[in-house]
């Protein structure tokens, strides 16, 4: 049995990224467990992952080391002609072969939403 721990963040375009990054991880050593758990990382990290850039090349570090991996490859963002990647999804990919991802034009704010789809996940409603 697998369990699926989803968690959302948001980081402020001017935050610290050495705060967000050590409370990430602290979050993420709560809960990780390579064999029994799949984590879903997903939100706004206002970082553009269209651009390489050490805040891209941090976060990507630590979640690496937790076996979590962007599958966003699509503009999330659109203001004024300027496309940017600042929402993203982190799976683990090798765990999680089989999934798609698109994004959902929601109007409701400057941002588009992702939606993920995993496929070859059981649910149970814990009485099994």
């Amino acid at each position: 049995m697998c369990t699926i721990i989803i968690i959302t963040v948001y980081k402020s375009p001017t935050g610290n990224i050495a705060y967000f990054l050590n409370n990430l991880e602290t979050a993420l050593n709560q809960v990780y467990n390579n064999n029994t758990l799949d984590i879903i990382l997903c939100g706004d990290f206002n970082t553009n992952y269209f651009n390489d850039n050490q805040n891209k090349q941090a976060l990507n570090s630590l979640l690496t080391s937790f076996s979590l991996y962007s599958i966003i490859d699509f503009p999330t963002r659109i203001h004024n002609n300027l496309y940017t990647m600042i929402d993203n999804i982190f799976i683990n990919k090798f765990k999680n072969e089989n999934y798609l991802v698109s994004s959902l034009i929601n109007h409701l704010s400057g941002h588009d939403a992702q939606v993920i789809s995993l496929f070859n996940v059981i649910v149970t409603d814990g009485r099994n």
